[in-house]
């Protein structure tokens, strides 16, 4: 699947833009964008942030394991 993607380079960026445009929609929909919630981040003071970023780290972590089990 990841090698035949990988030969395709014309699908290679509409993917990514559309990969990239999905998260930051889902960023947004999260409140991560906003200003009250970044300051309040570096503060220490709201982990909305982490709490987002860890969720997406275990979402790739999971899916990177289906991929290699699959043998994609």
């Amino acid at each position: 699947m990841l090698t035949s993607l990988h030969a395709k380079n014309r699908l290679q960026l509409p993917l990514g833009f559309l990969l990239g445009v999905g998260f930051g929609f889902l960023l947004q929909k999260g409140g991560v964008t906003y200003y009250d919630v970044i300051i309040n981040q570096l503060l220490l003071k709201d982990f909305t942030v982490v709490k987002i970023m860890l969720t997406a780290m275990a979402t790739g972590m999971i899916g990177v394991h289906l991929l290699v089990n699959l043998g994609a």
